[in-house]
């Protein structure tokens, strides 16, 4: 009697809680995921040796004057001296350590934390494969991956043994296709449809031997644009069909190799391609050495009230953690205009080959005690790479005023008014302005608030792209009253031009490929 009442009282939702959670505390075969172990720290490992070997860390955090640091974290800072280089030669040794095994919860630990350490200092080295690989180190935290093939195993640091909980697997699953899925849902916009950015990017790349003019063709940017958006969408659900698994990693190898030959990214495309064996079976590693095939133990059926208070408190915080996950790529939507514009919500949201930006940008300081105005030579604060993502991103452009603002303060103990004029073509559209050049952005808050200076896109997308020179677009576009350029006597009343406006700039103009994919990671 007590067992029919216990039965009709669970409902529909507590069975399926029941189920998943008895099938996520399931042991599965470690082999595939101590193979993604070794490959992600070789990989790293790798990553870390040729940016120390290209003088990229140098060039990118030791030659700046100014870092674009990510709101609410200006307390990350370059470490002085040869402190960087020190820095990225313990990356590359604790990677090694990941990949052995070997003292491996404190190899993660540290790794991870210097990992994202690297990844706060320069939001213009936002790359989504960073976030990736930041998000899983993190990841590997929490796994205990040195119980089989690994040195802590073999000297006893580690219990060894051949399984471990489903959950591990499916954490990992879950993090390699976050970029599938959500780079197939953002590409869904006109502008893809329409051929952009790859059609732009694709121009540059006639030189290449025998493909070379093939990719001009508009064939193959149909075939490119509609095979990009249906691989991202649908990779995911074949390789977790075992009936398809093997024909999408076919197509997972030839999609990244393409990505690998035509686009400059890095170790992105040899990562993914590595990591999206964690959707095979648990076990090929074994298979594929002809070892005999690894049973999991039998265990015994659990349910949510039988899981002790630890791993339920666990289970909920990784299921908040994962619903985050899917709602953060959600938030360019919450922002007014197109975040390919705006650049709002755009970070973090894997929302890759989506823009070609070309960006002119020059500052103007006014001193309101003389009146005087004057442009800012960017050369002495930012390099080229920084340059290439400050001039297309209004939230760079206000943390960079504010900088500007503060050293004119310093040098002359006066506050200043920062201004910008910046013109912008996305996708080989028509150059307009893309903040409004006559706001005083040194007082301007940085941080989560409404941007009424970024102005809306007008220009259409256009059938042939805008291809006049840069130094010529002020003759093309229309710009406002500068009032804080206007003539100081009031006799000789004059409208500034805007030639007159762009004809002294001290920063050469600037020009954004289609970022995260296509350019140096």
């Amino acid at each position: 009697m007590a067992e029919t009442i216990a039965s009709a009282a669970t409902t529909p939702q507590q069975v399926g809680i029941d189920r998943l959670a008895n099938t996520l505390s399931a042991p599965v075969d470690v082999a595939s995921l101590v193979v993604f172990r070794i490959g992600f720290g070789l990989i790293a490992a790798w990553w870390c040796f040729d940016d120390l070997r290209t003088g990229r860390v140098h060039e990118l955090y030791v030659v700046p004057a100014f870092h674009f640091t990510y709101y609410l974290f200006d307390f990350v800072r370059p470490w002085p001296g040869v402190g960087m280089t020190l820095h990225f030669l313990a990356l590359l040794l604790l990677a090694l350590c990941v990949a052995a095994g070997f003292l491996y919860r404190v190899a993660t630990v540290l790794f991870a934390l210097g990992f994202t350490y690297f990844f706060l200092l320069d939001r213009t080295n936002y790359q989504n494969h960073y976030y990736l690989l930041m998000l899983v180190s993190w990841t590997l935290v929490l796994l205990p991956l040195n119980r089989c093939a690994a040195v802590d195993a073999f000297v006893g640091l580690a219990a060894r043994s051949d399984t471990v909980p489903a959950w591990c697997l499916w954490l990992l699953r879950f993090h390699i296709a976050l970029p599938y899925a959500f780079g197939g849902l953002s590409k869904l916009r006109p502008d893809w449809f329409a051929g952009e950015p790859l059609r732009t990017h694709l121009t540059s790349k006639t030189w290449l031997p025998l493909v070379g003019p093939w990719l001009t063709s508009e064939v193959t940017i149909v075939i490119l644009t509609w095979g990009g958006l249906l691989f991202d969408l649908a990779i995911v659900p074949l390789l977790l069909w075992s009936r398809t698994r093997v024909l999408a990693y076919v197509l997972c190898l030839g999609f990244h190799l393409m990505n690998s030959f035509l686009f400059d990214i890095h170790v992105f495309p040899w990562f993914m391609m590595f990591a999206t064996t964690l959707f095979f079976a648990p076990d090929w590693p074994r298979r594929l050495l002809g070892h005999r095939h690894s049973v999991p133990p039998e265990t015994p059926v659990r349910n949510w009230a039988t899981l002790p208070p630890r791993s339920r408190v666990a289970g909920i915080v990784l299921s908040i953690y994962c619903v985050g996950h899917l709602l953060i790529p959600l938030r360019p939507f919450l922002y007014p205009g197109d975040s390919a514009w705006t650049e709002r919500g755009h970070h973090f949201s894997w929302r890759m080959m989506l823009r070609s930006k070309s960006s002119a940008l020059r500052y103007y300081v006014t001193d309101p005690k003389s009146g005087k105005t004057g442009s800012v030579d960017l050369r002495r604060f930012v390099n080229l790479n920084q340059g290439l993502s400050l001039a297309r991103d209004p939230e760079m452009i206000l943390h960079l005023a504010h900088f500007i603002g503060d050293e004119f303060h310093r040098q002359t103990g006066r506050n200043a008014e920062v201004r910008a004029l910046v013109l912008t073509s996305l996708n080989g559209r028509k150059p307009e302005l893309l903040i409004d050049p006559n706001v005083d952005l040194a007082k301007e808050p940085r941080g989560f608030h409404f941007r009424n200076w970024i102005l809306p896109q007008h220009e259409p997308l256009r059938s042939v792209a805008w291809s006049v020179p840069m130094q010529e677009w002020e003759r093309h576009v229309e710009l406002p009253p500068l009032t804080h350029l206007q003539p100081q006597r009031p006799d000789r009343p004059q409208k500034p031009s805007a030639q007159s406006a762009l004809g002294t700039s001290r920063l050469l103009p600037q020009h954004t490929p289609p970022r995260n994919e296509v350019r140096r990671s």
